[in-house]
């Protein structure tokens, strides 16, 4: 299909340095082949027409790839200040997570490319990251697989069907299947970067019981709502309740959801 079958024609002219795709949402293209992460993955700006405008977005990709290395861009740090300075410097913003921006039809390749320049300028965020130190619950969980002789890799690299990667905390084989699981330790920027690993887990084909979420102390201890979006995507553990989470990586026994449904 020819780019201008995609998206409008002088557009698409004007797109010409990039490789135009179809993405998920209709009417709107994905633009990748110009510019490359330090690590080797390709950069990726979502864009669409609406009227006589230009809207484009990042996909929520760099607030994910920043998390996944432990930096901060929303509380009170450096790296969220830096963030923001560098959108606002690209007359960009950021709308849940993502980085946006807005521009008349005819600057459409003129936003794409600060789109595509704010990404990698933020991937530099990277190296504002505390060094790399094992929370209490992840060093209780690694101290709960041994002991319990599980086989797992901590930190494995698991590739996404577009090339993007994620380290959860642990992969732990059986004979059955192998579980990618997540321990979140306390914080509500931790709990929805748990959510966001594992709805990209998804992509990636493991199945719902292939996925676990360990949550620190027991289901009073964190917001309802949470939990319960959280159950959508994977099963919920608890390190007060490590018997139960030891039957679902053995056996597969099902956990149960961490708010009752009639609640």
């Amino acid at each position: 299909m020819s780019p201008s079958a995609l998206i409008d024609p002088e557009v698409a002219a004007a797109l010409r340095c990039w490789h135009i795709a179809p993405a998920g949402r209709p009417g709107t293209v994905t633009l990748t082949g110009r510019a490359y992460f330090a690590d080797g993955d390709g950069v990726t700006v979502l864009l669409r027409t609406s009227g006589g405008d230009a809207l484009a977005s990042d996909g929520g990709v760099m607030a994910a790839r920043l998390a996944d290395v432990g930096v901060d861009v929303w509380g009170p740090t450096r790296a969220a200040t830096a963030w923001t300075e560098t959108l606002s410097a690209f007359k960009l913003h950021e709308v849940d997570g993502r980085i946006v921006g807005r521009r008349p039809i005819n600057q459409a390749a003129a936003l794409a490319s600060d789109i595509s320049s704010a990404m990698l300028t933020t991937d530099g965020l990277r190296w504002l990251a505390a060094p790399e130190r094992e929370s209490k619950l992840v060093r209780q969980f690694y101290q709960f697989l041994d002991g319990a002789r599980f086989a797992y890799d901590r930190r494995p690299t698991i590739e996404l069907p577009r090339g993007a990667k994620v380290r959860p905390t642990a992969r732990v084989n059986t004979s059955g299947r192998s579980v990618l699981v997540q321990a979140v330790g306390g914080t509500e920027q931790a709990l929805e970067h748990a959510l966001s690993l594992v709805q990209r887990i998804e992509r990636a084909n493991y199945a719902f019981d292939q996925r676990l979420v360990l949550l620190k102390g027991d289901p009073t201890g964190w917001p309802p709502d949470h939990l319960d979006l959280l159950a959508d995507h994977a099963p919920v553990g608890f390190s007060d309740r490590m018997d139960q989470v030891g039957q679902f990586l053995k056996k597969g026994t099902p956990l149960a959801r961490p708010v009752p449904a009639d609640l």
